[in-house]
């Protein structure tokens, strides 16, 4: 069993005989939004970890036991799994209402074949783990009342996180995650914290947006980055086929515009693809297969929500405000997308 103590002298997290040690140097100068929102406390006493008397600012579960043995994460402590059974009420959809988004970590790319035989390419993307930490409401700027939803997914190992981090998660009775977003919803599409969002919170066929950070390329010239011509190959150009040409205009303006495309740094900036389709869904390992290609590399993390300009149909509303297990669920294995109403290119 894995123990969890404090020392002073240790400047940040590491693994030991007592794998966490958590560093008390610098717990002093914690803000008072961390402070209030309960990553730390001021004189608190509470089961679970070793009191600090030389602190005037002392962690969510400080206690005179040292050593304290605990079960699941080591700096969690005895906690129930509050994602295991949620509660919350459903109720109907409607085309002006939004539902929350998800946090999905792409794993790659194959080919697949429909019913008609046609190959295409699909990318793979696993929800790992996407629960809800957090529920946000404000005013928006006219003072009209707002909701968001914080979602996290992906687990991260508790010895790479600060300790507002680690106590921000175990106040909500969460495991930590490596990536969090915000997604806008409807007032009544509200879920508590601890829900899961599984892959059934989509389905088969929809159309989806899809946010993610572009792969860098480093610095590239107007070629690559901007897809130019050019210049000719032969016929009096010397050291210059590969050059923007001219970037400048007459005596006036006598500046270069700003914005004007030009060799630089290619790539890493947030992109958005809009109207990805979802072809197939695999139930058992949360994983969707989208066609086409996304933003990012491999096992980075990308934001999912529904298409905006290709709405889901009154006919065919989603599952609002998430997808609620039914009974015989565990024999289903993926859903795929209906063809049927396509044509054949063969025929």
């Amino acid at each position: 069993m894995r123990v969890l103590s404090v020392c002073r002298s240790a400047t940040r997290l590491a693994t030991t005989r007592t794998p966490y040690l958590i560093a008390t140097r610098g717990v002093k100068r914690v803000s008072k939004d961390v402070i209030r929102d309960g990553g730390f406390s001021r004189k608190g006493d509470f089961p679970g970890f070793p009191i600090n008397k030389s602190a005037n600012v002392t962690i969510p579960g400080e206690s005179e036991a040292a050593n304290q043995e605990m079960g699941g994460f080591p700096w969690l402590g005895e906690h129930e799994d509050r994602y295991l059974e949620p509660e919350y009420e459903f109720g109907e959809w409607s085309p002006e209402k939004q539902r929350v988004g998800a946090i999905g970590r792409k794993i790659g790319m194959m080919s697949l074949w429909d019913e008609r035989g046609v190959k295409f390419p699909v990318t793979v993307v696993q929800l790992d783990e996407c629960v809800v930490t957090k529920v946000n409401k404000f005013l928006s700027g006219r003072g009209n009342p707002r909701v968001n939803l914080q979602l996290g997914a992906v687990p991260r190992n508790p010895k790479w996180m600060n300790k507002a981090e680690l106590c921000l998660f175990r106040s909500r009775g969460l495991d930590p995650k490596r990536k969090l977003a915000e997604f806008p919803v409807s007032e009544d599409g509200v879920l508590p914290v601890g829900t899961k969002i599984t892959a059934r919170h989509f389905v088969a066929g929809q159309y989806i947006d899809i946010q993610g950070k572009s792969k860098g390329k480093g610095f590239s010239g107007g070629m690559k980055r901007w897809g130019f011509k050019g210049q000719g190959a032969s016929h009096g150009v010397s050291l210059t086929h590969r050059h923007i040409g001219s970037t400048g205009a007459c005596q006036w303006p006598g500046k270069v515009w700003k914005g004007k495309k030009m060799p630089g740094h290619n790539g890493n900036r947030k992109c958005t693809f809009l109207n990805m389709q979802i072809y197939k869904i695999d139930v058992k390992r949360n994983l969707l297969f989208i066609k086409g290609s996304i933003p990012g590399a491999n096992n980075t993390c990308i934001n999912i929500k529904d298409a905006v300009r290709k709405p889901f149909r009154a006919a065919f509303p989603p599952p609002y405000p998430t997808y609620a297990p039914e009974a015989g669920d565990e024999d289903v294995d993926e859903i795929i997308m209906d063809v049927s109403h396509l044509d054949n290119p063969f025929c």
